[in-house]
């Protein structure tokens, strides 16, 4: 399947199909194939950045600096912009793709379905009611980008179709700060969505779920036929032996989730599986199917990996 990681705003008129050439991701129009990518993340407490070209090999080594609070976005922007300055004494910028992605605690993602006998414009009028009510219900006070893409479908499935909901303040920070830089983000995605395409980069069996740890969180995540299911659980990540103490109750919520939402084909895959001791625990207590692994970088970078690749295959 096709990654679903390239995001686009709507166009002006909503009832408009979005070009079969574009998939799910907050960016501008496609530019052509690159062989160097420039891929960050900034959470709340900590950034990362992995710039690496075609061949796997680092632009500059893999960067993650945490804070012991959290940090405005506007200060790790200017410190991220640093590492931009130091690739480009090595590589002229047009020779580089940006991607980066938002928080899951910034957005939401959701799986609409409809009749396969219905025609596309009908389908997009009730879609586009679908979003307004949700936007209505969850984002009341605030201001929001969307976008949507239809997923693959053959004869007369039922119409499936994604929609990313996410905060347009981080957005414009965004947009401002490449500016400045005279560079161009060629993604800004969601981290759901992220997390979605790294199982479809493994060819992992459908349905599928993801749990990914995090240094400031566990990210559950299911993709089936007609649902996405996804829930944040906060924790603090440590490499201490005592740190397997307070994931006890967390694990238990986690199971309980599972059981509940009848959750199958579980996957492990971020930071913990840099440590064998971790991954064992997790292993022992839940009905973890399999290990994810990108083996190219520390696994800590998985989904910024996934925009690397995203990003050389457009």
């Amino acid at each position: 399947m096709r990654l679903i990681d390239r995001l686009i705003t709507p166009p002006p008129d909503k009832y408009i199909l979005l070009p079969n050439r574009f998939s799910l991701s907050f960016t501008l129009p496609k530019r052509r194939k690159t062989k160097n990518v420039f891929t960050f993340y900034a959470d709340t407490t900590f950034y990362r950045i992995l710039s690496f070209n075609h061949d796997y090999k680092t632009l500059i080594e893999p960067v993650e600096k945490t804070y012991v609070e959290e940090v405005p976005l506007e200060d790790k922007l200017m410190e991220i912009s640093d590492y931009v300055n130091r690739i480009k004494e090595k590589i002229p910028l047009k020779n580089l793709s940006f991607g980066t992605y938002i928080p899951s605690q910034q957005g939401l993602l959701r799986l609409y379905t409809f009749p396969g006998n219905l025609k596309k414009k009908e389908v997009l009028q009730a879609l586009s009611l679908y979003i307004q009510q949700e936007i209505a219900e969850t984002y009341r006070e605030k201001n929001v980008i969307y976008s949507y893409a239809f997923l693959d479908r053959k004869g007369d499935e039922p119409y499936r179709v994604l929609v990313a909901i996410v905060e347009k303040e981080p957005i414009d920070m965004l947009l401002s700060w490449a500016e400045s830089l005279g560079i161009h983000l060629d993604i800004i995605s969601y981290e759901p969505t992220c997390l979605i395409n790294l199982g479809f980069l493994k060819n992992l069996p459908q349905p599928f779920s993801i749990l990914y740890t995090d240094l400031n969180k566990i990210l559950l995540l299911s993709f089936q036929k007609d649902r996405i299911l996804y829930e944040v659980f906060p924790y603090l990540f440590s490499t201490e032996s005592t740190f397997e103490d307070t994931l006890n109750m967390l694990i238990w919520d986690i199971r309980n989730y599972i059981v509940l939402n009848d959750l199958t084909n579980l996957f492990l895959a971020g930071i913990v599986v840099e440590y064998e001791h971790i991954t064992q625990y997790f292993l022992e207590r839940l009905p973890i199917f399999g290990i994810i692994s990108i083996n190219k970088f520390p696994d800590r970078y998985s989904l910024l990996y996934t925009l690397g690749e995203r990003l050389l295959n457009v």
